[in-house]
């Protein structure tokens, strides 16, 4: 049975490793460039399948009829991804992204969504996808065309199935946009770049009071780099924060930070259908995102033997979950 459902972008990505990223109309010397399996869905069901075992996760999303896509489907393949859900758009290109990533491990990207634009919602009622939808126990969305998304979290919800929301480049639409779609949620995902954003502030406290205001049930997870993560109640206005993974106690380096954030709401989506709380899959997300950030490839992300393991030897470190309430009042 499919305990997880992912929908989003597959990308093939190109990354450009550069001693640092260019100021505009500068050009800079590539070290060395890799070419990998990438994109936001894809790399969130592979995160997820390495901890919930070999078809477990189902990822429903688009490709092109050219060799990209055969790669793609075989890599999914191998890693235990089911891909019964994956449709091949007649005459586009398989999505592609080109992103620089400095010695930092910081980096930028430029995507061209390709058939990853295509997907619609009529592709939803198609045998294989409603089987999938059906058995499922958590429903994972990042970036399909938001149209997708709604008929997604609409059908989850005449279900009562949980859904996580990432919407990364979806932003770009306003709040507007997705506001109702929010409500709907269970958990909504933002980096510190999306919730400026959507919202003028990243703040934590005063990211939890605009979400007051907003009347937003749901939990919204801040994914904050370097700094860790936290997780905002606004309905409770309970702040649970965790930071970052003590590479450097761990005796780890940052390589390459592009995929972390998708290996975190892959990490955090697995061990919520496993049933764990709120707060332990935060954790769980965390390590992950920060075991993949030592790693040159985009799926760097740990199994669950050495996630679970990493966490262990992490709380000598300091490496522990805290809460606060804030009044909604105040």
């Amino acid at each position: 049975m499919v305990k997880l459902v992912v929908c989003g972008a597959i990308n093939w990505d190109v990354c450009c490793f550069v001693e640092r990223l260019p100021v505009p109309g500068e050009e800079v010397t590539v070290k060395h460039i890799t070419r990998v399996s990438g994109g936001t869905g894809a790399n969130v069901a592979v995160a997820a399948a390495r901890i919930l075992g070999p078809k477990q996760v189902a990822l429903i999303g688009a490709l092109g009829e050219d060799d990209i896509a055969q790669q793609q489907v075989a890599a999914l393949a191998t890693e235990g991804v089911i891909t019964e859900g994956v449709n091949s758009v007649p005459g586009e290109e398989s999505g592609q992204a080109y992103i620089l990533v400095d010695q930092e491990g910081q980096n930028v990207i430029a995507s061209r969504l390709g058939a990853n634009a295509r997907l619609c919602p009529e592709y939803l009622n198609k045998s294989p996808v409603r089987g999938l939808l059906q058995e499922c126990r958590g429903i994972v969305l990042t970036d399909p065309p938001l149209e997708v998304a709604a008929e997604l979290i609409n059908l989850a919800k005449r279900r009562s199935i949980p859904v996580l929301w990432d919407p990364g480049i979806l932003i770009s639409q306003g709040w507007e946009a997705l506001r109702l779609l929010a409500r709907q949620t269970d958990i909504l995902f933002l980096n510190e770049a999306e919730a400026t954003a959507l919202f003028g502030i990243a703040e934590v406290d005063m990211s939890l009071q605009h979400l007051q205001e907003l009347e937003l049930p749901s939990h919204v997870v801040l994914k904050l780099g370097a700094r860790g993560a936290t997780m905002l109640e606004p309905a409770t206005g309970i702040m649970i924060e965790i930071p970052a993974l003590p590479l450097k106690d761990l005796g780890l380096d940052v390589i390459n930070t592009v995929g972390c954030g998708d290996v975190f709401v892959g990490a955090f989506a697995a061990y919520r259908v496993l049933g764990a709380s709120m707060q332990k899959s935060l954790i769980m997300a965390s390590v992950a995102a920060g075991l993949n950030a030592t790693q040159p490839e985009t799926r760097g992300s740990p199994e669950r033997t050495t996630l679970e393991t990493t966490e262990q030897c992490s709380r000598d470190f300091g490496f522990i979950i805290r809460g606060y309430k804030r009044s909604k009042n105040c």
